[in-house]
């Protein structure tokens, strides 16, 4: 028996120094076999082979080639020039492998995702199994990414990682990558490192600083991963900075309002299905913003099941808001306002002053939101604008800015607003009301002198249209515009400087250089809206000198003003020759002139039937005044149907 077991251990020591002399070279086509079967898929080795004990197991290839499924863009899914490790013999006895080196030499790795989920990477054993690695040495490496899912070809190129001396367990320096390529459409760049490396080798927290360009925008992340594969938990300083920040957002279906360039940052962190942005802050245009918002991605579904929305969440405050930057928001140019150049274009010959940039109505069923935003202060270089809030809303499609208010010249604006983009065409719904304003407030913002004005303006606008910009939904709008003055004393010096072409105007129909004060009695502008169309109904300013009387209208859909204002003196020496003024052109060119007998019909007699079409009482309902005794214009409104001049308008109207 002593001898069997004498020729058993000699053969076993025969065997040991015969694979270590030849260093294993005879199990290459075993190695090749095994491998491809495991794998499911060929295994190569064109050039130098070893594999043996000494007494860990060593390993090294040159030209190993792992082949790629027969659909992938690429032939082999792993190749290296050379690969050479050493693994602990004992740990892989019992089922556990560690590489204890690791040495990578022309590395290419190439990963492919279809667009039915199946990758590259996933073996006839299942998905890929990266044992634990202590040291490893990495040189002239690198990987390429399609994934056609997001549309995204990457190639990343590693850089050169050193493994420190045998024992020490950590890798020299942080290991740093680079990489180009394209994301839904758009080149990316980024640049980075993995500055924890040793850390995450130990199955500790990876620390991680990248940088890179996409959609022309710039993106840095610092900060700590959980783990090498694991994000919830991460504590991330993100930095974003671009020219329009709807750039980026479109990449990943998320409709992001157009904006002036931005810079922002935030601290990020996942939990579950929340992304999580906290300290937001930066500036977008001239404006600040701060505040916080909350990503939640959307639940897998079954197969079948149509697929849920993400969800955005936030609370957001500036302290001032530029006027300039709300223009993107509406749908005005952002590059326009960028260079200087305004937002009024030439449309046929004709300036246009409404914003004409169709929504992302798709994109828009994608996600759903609640966004709180309030401004200190609103920037706009003449009125004062105060204390805004606007609360958006975006469920399945349908948007709402409600409410949306602003404190405006001792006044206030609120508005709510619905549009509605689960519908074909799109549906718009505005609804804007404008309380006590003081005109002396509001006229001292275009540089005219208040000398103690005590009236006030009151509306409401009322409107509903088709169409997915502001120009289409409001050129086919119908309802209603009202604006009441009620009894109050109008009195401004130093109209000749003012801003406005108020000198000429004013001059005319209330007086000559209103060096006195002017009591105005009522004062409605009142316009009924059909199909884009505005018609007076009606126009009135009672004050006590004059009354002045106003027809025609004007146009949402080529925007063109087609009115005429005249006054009826109550001491007949100071008006008498007084020619009307008419009020023509467009929104951003209108122009105010006297006006012609032959001007004054063109402006049509049907209007004239509207003058008096509407009770002042049914408008004083419809702003919502409350008491509407000091808009005492139903004597004057009497007095108008029954005069000359309106009979003559109505007869020729009915002709």
């Amino acid at each position: 028996m002593a001898i069997g077991v004498g020729v058993v251990v000699a053969v076993l020591l025969g065997l040991y120094v015969y694979q270590y002399v030849t260093k294993g070279r005879f199990w290459r086509s075993t190695f090749e076999r095994m491998v491809s079967e495991r794998a499911g898929r060929p295994v190569r080795v064109a050039g130098e082979f070893q594999l043996y004990l000494d007494p860990n197991i060593r390993f090294r290839a040159d030209g190993l080639t792992v082949a790629n499924p027969e659909w992938a863009a690429a032939d082999q899914f792993f190749t290296a020039r050379t690969i050479a490790l050493d693994a602990s013999l004992w740990q892989a006895i019992f089922g556990e492998v560690t590489v204890n080196d690791l040495v990578i030499d022309g590395g290419r790795l190439a990963l492919e995702r279809r667009a039915d989920r199946a990758n590259t990477w996933t073996f006839g054993g299942g998905e890929l199994d990266i044992p634990d690695i202590i040291r490893a040495a990495v040189t002239d490496s690198r990987v390429a990414l399609i994934d056609a899912p997001t549309r995204t070809r990457l190639d990343i190129a590693i850089g050169d990682i050193a493994g420190t001396s045998a024992g020490t367990q950590r890798i020299s320096g942080p290991l740093t990558f680079a990489g180009k390529g394209s994301t839904r459409g758009a080149p990316i760049s980024f640049e980075g490192r993995l500055t924890t490396p040793n850390e995450a080798v130990g199955g500790g927290r990876l620390g991680l600083d990248v940088a890179g360009t996409i959609a022309r925008t710039r993106i840095t992340v610092a900060g700590t991963l959980p783990g090498a594969t694991r994000i919830d938990g991460a504590d991330l300083k993100l930095t974003v900075a671009g020219r329009n920040l709807q750039e980026p957002g479109l990449l990943f279906g998320v409709v992001l309002p157009a904006t002036r360039p931005y810079r922002l940052a935030a601290n990020m962190t996942k939990l579950d299905r929340e992304f999580r942005f906290t300290n937001l802050n930066g500036r977008i245009g001239d404006s600040d913003i701060a505040g916080r918002l909350t990503a939640t991605v959307a639940p897998e579904r079954p197969a079948g099941q149509p697929p849920g929305r993400f969800r955005i969440d936030g609370t957001l405050t500036s302290k001032t808001l530029d006027i300039k930057d709300v223009g993107p928001l509406i749908g005005y140019s952002p590059e326009r306002l960028e260079a200087g150049q305004g937002v009024v274009v030439k449309v046929g010959g004709r300036p246009r002053l409404m914003p004409d940039a169709p929504l992302a109505t798709e994109a828009l069923g994608k996600f759903d939101a609640t966004i709180d935003y309030r401004a200190t202060r609103v920037r706009t270089g003449k009125l004062p604008f105060d204390n805004l809030r606007l609360r958006l809303g975006l469920d399945d499609r349908l948007l709402t800015l409600s409410p949306m208010a602003f404190d405006i010249a001792g006044g206030r604006l609120i508005a709510k607003i619905g549009i509605n983009a689960r519908n074909v065409p799109v549906l718009t719904d505005y609804d804007i009301r404008l309380t006590q304003l003081p005109l002396g407030k509001l006229l001292t913002g275009f540089k005219v002198e208040d000398a103690g004005t005590t009236a006030s303006i009151r509306g409401r606008l009322q409107l509903k249209g088709q169409g997915d910009t502001v120009h289409k939904s409001l050129a086919s709008a119908n309802g209603r515009i009202a604006f009441v003055v009620p009894s109050g004393m109008l009195w401004v010096r130093n109209i000749e400087l003012a801003e406005l072409d108020l000198q000429n105007f004013l001059t005319a129909l209330i007086g000559k250089k209103l060096k006195e004060q002017r009591q105005i009695n009522c004062g409605i502008v009142a316009f009924t809206v059909s199909d884009g169309r505005a018609m007076a109904d009606p126009i009135l300013i009672d004050t006590n000198k004059t009354v002045l009387r106003g027809r025609g209208g004007f146009s949402f859909k080529d925007e063109a003003l087609a009115m005429s204002v005249e006054a009826d003196s109550k001491q007949f020496s100071l008006f008498s020759g007084q020619s009307p003024i008419g009020i023509n052109g467009y929104f951003a060119e209108p122009a105010i002139n006297p006006i012609s007998g032959e001007l004054l019909a063109r402006a049509g007699a049907a209007a004239a039937l509207g003058l008096a079409a509407t009770p002042i009482a049914a408008i004083a309902a419809f702003i919502d005044l409350g008491d509407a005794k000091d808009v005492n214009c139903t004597p004057i409104l009497a007095a108008r149907r029954d005069n000359p001049a309106s009979r003559r308008a109505n007869a020729k109207a009915k002709n």
